[in-house]
C-alpha cells in the first residue's frame, strides 16, 4: 500500500517542461546564484514549513520535482506525481520565475489526485486573485511572509471537513460555493524564535521523502551552502525588489521588522552545523536590528568554535567597529555587498544609499581585518545606466583590487527575468525610470517562454531596450573578466573561455542547455570545494540510518 502523507511539498521548474525546449538561450539569467537557469532552488520556506507541520502531527513531505528533472533528464514526471501520495498539496510560488511551472504542476496534481491545491509565497500573494479567477484546480492561497501556523489551521480544517472554520483562518484566499472569499492578512508577527525549524525533524521529512527528491537544488551535494533566516521585512526600497520595505509594508501588511533573537539564530547554526560542515549563509544585513544584537550573536558564534564558512551580507558598508565584531564570529569569514553599480548616481537612484568612498574603506577594513573574501555583486538593468556606461566597472574594479588585493572578488550579472511585482518600480515605473511589459501572472507565464533570456525580461528602461540590456551585459562582463584577468585573479584560460562564450551569444551561437554557466565558472562562487561524503557529520549519518530503518 502506498504511503500516503498528510501535506506535499512540491517545487517546479520555472517552465514545464523546459526539457522539451531545446533551444533555449537561457545566458546569465542564473549567473551568480547556485540553481540552474530553470530555478531548481526550492525556498527555505519549505524547511521551516516542513518542520512546523511535522511536529504537530502533520506528516509532511518535500518533493524537488525541478531538481529530479536537471538531474535525471528523462525523468517520467507525470509518474513521479501519480507516485506521491498526499491528502493536501502545496506548491511555492514565492519568485515569480516559477509562475508557468508551479501553475502546470499544480493542474497536473488536481488531475491526478483530486486533491486540495494550496500555493504560497509572496508572488502567490500578489497574484492571489488572478490566481483564484482564472486557475479553477487551485483550491487555496496562503498570504504573507509567514504562514507557518496558517498552513497548519487549514490542514486541520480540510481534515475536519468544517468549511466554516476555513473563514476563520487568518491570511488565505479561496473559493466557496463560486465566490473568492479572502480572510485578510491578519497574521504578521513581529518575533519569530518560534518557528524555527528543527533540523532533527527536517532531516527526518527529506529521508521519508527520498533524498533524490528533497535536495534543494540539483548540484546542492556538490556545492551545499546553507542559510539562516535572521529577519523578514526590510528598511530599504530598492526599485525593482519585491522585498522593498515599500512591498512588505504596503503588500504583506508588515508594520516591523519580523526578528528572531541572536540565541535562535545560533540554535539554527548549531542544528546545521551538527549535520553538516558546509559554509552557512546568514541572510539579510544586521546593521539595522543594532550594535548590541550584532555583539551578542557574534559572541555567541564565536563561543561555538566551528570551522565552516559563516557568510554575512550588507546593504550598507559597516564601519569598522562594527567589522571587527564580524570578524571574531569564526576562523573562516565571508562577507559580500551589491553595490549594484559601479556608478554612485545610479547607485543611489536605485536604491542603495552609500558612495564610492565607502566601498573603498569597506575594501581596505576587510583587507586589514583578515576576512577571507569580500565578494561585491553588480547588476545591469538599472535607470541611467547605457550600454557604453556601464563598460567603467573594470577600471572600478581595479581600483578596489589596488586596496583589497586577493581579498576581494566582483560578479556581474542582469536584473533577471523580472522586476519583482509589488516593487517600487513595477507599481510607478515611469516614476523611476522604467517600462514594464507584463503585468499579469499569464503574461509572465507566456514571457517565461522566450527563447532568448533577454526576451523574457519584463521589463525596459528609459535608457535601454531589452536587446540593449543584453548587449550592456555582455558589455559589463567584459569590462570585469578583463580587469580580474589583468589584476590575477583569474587564468588566462578562464578569462579566454567567458570571451568566448560572449562572443558566441551575440553571434547567436550560443551554447544550449543548463550545465554551465555563461559569464563565469561556478566554482568561483563558492569556498573550496571538498568531497561530497566530507560535508557529512557522524551525527547526520547516524540520523539518516536510523530515519531509514524507521521507514
Amino acid at each position: 500500500m502506498p504511503r500516503v502523507e498528510d501535506v506535499a511539498l512540491i517545487h517546479a521548474p520555472s517552465v514545464y517542461d523546459f526539457r522539451q525546449l531545446k533551444y533555449v538561450h537561457y545566458g546569465p539569467i542564473s549567473d551568480v546564484i547556485p540553481s540552474k537557469p530553470v530555478f531548481d532552488m526550492y525556498p527555505a520556506g519549505f524547511f521551516y514549513l516542513a518542520s512546523y507541520l511535522e511536529k504537530r502531527g502533520v506528516k509532511t513531505g518535500i518533493y524537488n520535482v525541478a531538481a529530479r528533472m536537471v538531474n535525471e533528464p528523462s525523468l517520467d514526471v507525470p509518474r513521479l506525481l501519480k507516485a506521491i501520495k498526499a491528502k493536501v498539496y502545496g506548491l511555492d510560488l514565492h519568485w515569480l520565475v516559477h509562475a508557468h511551472g508551479t501553475i502546470e504542476l499544480a493542474r497536473m496534481l488536481k488531475e491526478i489526485h483530486g486533491a486540495p491545491i494550496v500555493v504560497g509565497g509572496l508572488s502567490a500573494t500578489y497574484y492571489w486573485r488572478e490566481i483564484l479567477e482564472k486557475y479553477s484546480f487551485i483550491d487555496f492561497v496562503v498570504l504573507g511572509d509567514t504562514t507557518e501556523p496558517v498552513f497548519y489551521e487549514l490542514v486541520e480544517a480540510l481534515e475536519k471537513g468544517d468549511a466554516a472554520r476555513l473563514r476563520e483562518v487568518p491570511n488565505l484566499a479561496f473559493r466557496e460555493n463560486g465566490r473568492i472569499r479572502y480572510t485578510g492578512i491578519r497574521y504578521v508577527p513581529l518575533e519569530l524564535d518560534d518557528i524555527k525549524p528543527d533540523y532533527s525533524v527536517v532531516l527526518r521529512v527529506m529521508v521519508r521523502s527520498g533524498l533524490r527528491n528533497s535536495l534543494p537544488w540539483s548540484s546542492f551535494l556538490k556545492h551545499p551552502v546553507t542559510a539562516v533566516i535572521t529577519y523578514k521585512g526590510c528598511p530599504f526600497n530598492c526599485l525593482g525588489c519585491g522585498g522593498s520595505n515599500f512591498t512588505y509594508r504596503v503588500l504583506f501588511h508588515r508594520k516591523g521588522l519580523g526578528v528572531k533573537s541572536p540565541k535562535t539564530l545560533v540554535d539554527e547554526f548549531r542544528e546545521i552545523t551538527e549535520r553538516l560542515k558546509a559554509p552557512i549563509f546568514f541572510v539579510n544585513d544586521l546593521q539595522p536590528l543594532g550594535r548590541k544584537y550584532i555583539e551578542e550573536l557574534t559572541l555567541l558564534l564565536s563561543q561555538e568554535k566551528s570551522d565552516v564558512e559563516i557568510f554575512f551580507e550588507f546593504f550598507t558598508p559597516p564601519t569598522r567597529d562594527v567589522l571587527e565584531l564580524y570578524r571574531r564570529a569564526g576562523d573562516k569569514v565571508y562577507l559580500q555587498i551589491s553595490p549594484e553599480s559601479h556608478d554612485e548616481r545610479v547607485r543611489r537612484n536605485y536604491g542603495r544609499p552609500y558612495g564610492n568612498d565607502a566601498i573603498k574603506k569597506l575594501v581596505k577594513n576587510v583587507r586589514e581585518l583578515g576576512f577571507e573574501r569580500l565578494d561585491t555583486y553588480f547588476m545591469v538593468g538599472l535607470p541611467l545606466q547605457t550600454p557604453e556606461n556601464v563598460k567603467g566597472l573594470g577600471n572600478f574594479y581595479l581600483e578596489l583590487h589596488e586596496i583589497g588585493k586577493e581579498t576581494l572578488d566582483a560578479f556581474v550579472a542582469p536584473l533577471a527575468p523580472f522586476v519583482d511585482p509589488g516593487s517600487p518600480a513595477f507599481h510607478s515605473p515611469q516614476k523611476y525610470g522604467y517600462r514594464i511589459l507584463a503585468h499579469t501572472l499569464e503574461q509572465h507565464r507566456q514571457l517565461l517562454l522566450a527563447e532568448k533570456w533577454y526576451g523574457m525580461l519584463n521589463y525596459e528602461t528609459e535608457c535601454m531596450t531589452r536587446r540593449d540590456i543584453a548587449e550592456a551585459t555582455y558589455n559589463a562582463v567584459e569590462a570585469l573578466t578583463r580587469a580580474k584577468f589583468t589584476a590575477g585573479i583569474i587564468d588566462e584560460e578562464y578569462y579566454n573561455s567567458v570571451v568566448e562564450s560572449i562572443s558566441n551569444a551575440r553571434k547567436g551561437t550560443p551554447k544550449y542547455g543548463l550545465d554551465s554557466k555563461e559569464t563565469l565558472k561556478e566554482e568561483e562562487l563558492y569556498p573550496a570545494k571538498r568531497l561530497a561524503i566530507s560535508y557529512l557529520t557522524a551525527r547526520s549519518i547516524a540520523e539518516i540510518l536510523k530515519c531509514k530503518i524507521g521507514l
